[in-house]
């Protein structure tokens, strides 16, 4: 019955989105591809044998050996994917300034020839999360598709495990993963190349002297005190939790009352 009810909910949320009409749609595209298989939430397979890597977005992780190992939400995310697109069916792809990944995988933003924005659909029903690694053409686009999805809680946003860490209370355990922190701004100094942004009182988020122009609209003084949500891999050092930061999407100043 959980299952049928599940499909049913996934259906649903797909017609009501094949209605809405894209807001990150490119000047033109770059290949028109078939569709072989859907490997996950965030990942396909090209009836030539490319795998194509969605720009912008991370589903929950498949663990294709250990099915309990798997990540909350990943499998519905690819059922909610198989619930849009099917084997044989027509894409169209674009582009951004890297065109393949670490691991060989094409990047692209994709779409179908009704101009569905795949990242957007995955986004809009909370079955991804937006995050840029290298291209961020619509990262502003998809970051916007996001927050309506968080704001309403759906899909994985619902869940305990999709919630920020508060600043104050992060662990030992916490570290060596990308993590999404909520906390306040306390303070910010300059030590010889990086910018420390200080979030409460035990996390320091590190800006490098070549990024903080891509900061520049934010760090100013009423950034103090204002509640931010930032984003990376967080790690331990020199007493305090630190993560990296070399884009703007890593950090998100929260509306408060």
């Amino acid at each position: 019955m959980k299952q049928i009810m599940l499909a049913c909910l996934l259906m649903m949320a797909a017609q009501t989105s094949a209605t809405e009409v894209s807001k990150c749609i490119p000047t033109q595209f770059d290949e028109t591809v078939t569709l072989a298989y859907i490997n996950d939430g965030d990942t396909i397979t090209l009836t030539d044998g490319r795998l194509v890597r969605l720009i912008g977005i991370d589903s929950p992780e498949i663990d294709f050996q250990f099915a309990n190992l798997s990540q909350p939400y990943a499998n519905e995310a690819k059922q909610f994917l198989s619930s849009v697109i099917q084997p044989g069916q027509t894409l169209q792809l674009a582009f951004d300034k890297k065109r393949l990944d670490p691991f060989g995988r094409t990047l692209a933003y994709v779409y179908t020839t009704e101009l569905q924005h795949l990242q957007e659909l995955m986004l809009a029903n909370g079955f991804a999360k937006a995050r840029v690694y290298q291209n961020d053409y619509f990262w502003q686009c998809l970051a916007s598709v996001e927050q309506l999805a968080r704001d309403n809680r759906l899909g994985l946003w619902g869940h305990k495990s999709y919630q920020p860490l508060v600043a104050e209370s992060l662990k030992r355990e916490d570290t060596h993963l990308w993590q999404e922190i909520r906390g306040v701004v306390t303070g910010y100094e300059r030590k010889s190349q990086v910018l420390e942004l200080n979030i409460g009182e035990n996390l320091v988020m590190m800006i490098s002297q070549q990024d903080i122009g891509k900061f520049s609209n934010i760090l100013t003084l009423e950034l103090l005190q204002k509640t931010v949500l930032v984003r990376g891999k967080l790690y331990f050092s020199y007493g305090k939790y630190r993560l990296n930061t070399q884009h703007l999407s890593q950090i998100t100043i929260e509306n408060t009352p």
